[in-house]
């Protein structure tokens, strides 16, 4: 049995695949940067026992080339865990590029708490824009839509202060303190997606939406290389598919599918599909 796992900073989905049938579990994200050892360790004990695992697969930030001793330490504590040699740990960006595009080529996006982005072939990154994370970067991701949000409350271009005081009952002060004093601020302003999908048909909500996936266009997927479709995967972009396809199409892109999670993709990847997208719906 396999198990394959893709992490992102809020919730990590697991896929044990013995080749017949399919089992998903959940758990608290992982990051290998951010987390200690012992963080790691709880989360994995929220597994329930996975017996007979032959090979593990994990991708997600903080892991692949960019992070080696990162890597290295979760992959260690991996294979104490599930007691099999064959561990690898991958970067988030690898596994969308490889569930969306198989061996193929094109841009594969992940849109979810945070964003990023890579040209891919062969189910290898080859050319990546850095995401810099949600203080820096991270554009058309749910914390740069919940920071969006609140700047347009509170500065008053947002007409739902209302609404969004009934909805969370959070004072000024108490957010000041939650995204510039408390860790995982990055999570606490993409909590406020739901809000922000809830109100799509306000304009001023709605132009914000679309307005932040061009940005995301501009800042990232014109550095690649021109003519090549586009993928995504991510929270964000399944629930904000609509906006997120006008937004990138009135960049210039033509885009192929946006699933939710790259899971069941991982799945037929690492059964050795040669290549997979056609059963993705892509010719």
């Amino acid at each position: 049995m396999i198990l394959l796992a893709d992490s992102g900073s809020t919730q990590c989905t697991w896929i044990a695949d013995d080749g017949v049938r399919m089992r998903e579990m959940r758990t608290r994200g992982i990051n290998a940067v951010l987390h200690d050892d012992e963080q790691i360790r709880r989360t994995l004990a929220e597994l329930p026992p996975c017996h007979d695992v032959s090979a593990v697969h994990f991708y997600g930030a903080g892991g692949g080339g960019s992070f080696p001793e990162a890597s290295e330490r979760l992959r260690k504590m991996l294979a104490r865990r599930f007691q099999t040699p064959k561990i690898s740990v991958e970067s988030d960006l690898t596994g969308a590029a490889r569930a969306l595009w198989g061996r193929g080529e094109g841009i594969a996006c992940i849109l979810g708490t945070g964003s990023n982005s890579g040209c891919c072939r062969g189910g290898e990154i080859v050319r990546q824009v850095p995401p810099l994370g949600y203080l820096l970067g991270d554009e058309g991701s749910g914390a740069a839509l919940g920071r969006a949000l609140l700047n347009g409350i509170f500065k008053g271009h947002i007409p739902l202060r209302e609404e969004f005081d009934a909805a969370y009952r959070l004072p000024y002060e108490e957010i000041i303190r939650r995204v510039y004093r408390e860790p995982f601020a990055n999570r606490f302003l993409a909590s406020f997606a739901p809000f922000v999908r809830a109100h799509i048909d306000t304009p001023q909500v709605r132009e914000m939406v679309v307005g932040a996936f061009r940005e995301f266009a501009r800042r990232n997927l014109h550095s690649y290389p021109a003519g090549l479709p586009v993928a995504c995967v991510g929270g964000v972009a399944a629930h904000f598919e609509p906006w997120l396809r006008t937004a990138l199409e009135t960049e210039g892109y033509h885009v192929e599918t946006i699933v939710e999670s790259p899971a069941r993709g991982l799945a037929e990847y690492h059964h050795g599909e040669e290549n997979h997208r056609t059963k993705l719906g892509i010719r």
